[in-house]
């Protein structure tokens, strides 16, 4: 079973993100890694044609970039693991939370700050509303 994010999305139900969704992205990125890789590789072999380059150092470059994906892979594979430790859950939820209130909070602020301002303004608009009745009075 796989779980959902613990955060909301601004995507529909149907379409949230589990991390099975975010390690397969992770996976993929690792693939193009990969993949650039070797093409990058053929493209400096095709590039390189001299014979200072041996056939042996070729098939060296063209390992270690096969190791590079192979390493992405893993760590990607990492990622995934430890996304779904409870521990890491525990923390992404009261990181989640945590901003949230923060959030909370600064928009409670910002209320009652525009409240005060609000209050002062239409303070000032009676006074000056009754100066300019006082003055047509007189």
């Amino acid at each position: 079973m796989d779980e959902k994010l613990p955060m909301k999305t601004d995507q529909p139900a149907e379409e949230e993100r589990t991390w099975r969704d975010v390690a397969q992205r992770w996976k993929e990125v690792g693939k193009q890694v990969k993949d650039l890789g070797e093409r990058l590789g053929v493209a400096f072999k095709e590039g390189w044609a001299t014979d200072e380059v041996t056939e042996e150092e070729t098939r060296k470059l063209a390992n270690r970039l096969r190791e590079l994906g192979e390493r992405m892979d893993r760590a990607v594979d990492s990622v995934r693991a430890e996304a779904k430790a409870p521990e890491t859950k525990a923390a992404a939820k009261g990181t989640w939370s945590a901003t949230r209130d923060a959030s909370s909070e600064l928009l409670d602020e910002l209320r009652a700050t525009l409240s005060e301002g609000l209050e002062e303004v239409n303070k000032r608009v009676d006074d000056m509303m009754k100066k300019r009745k006082e003055k047509k009075a007189e």
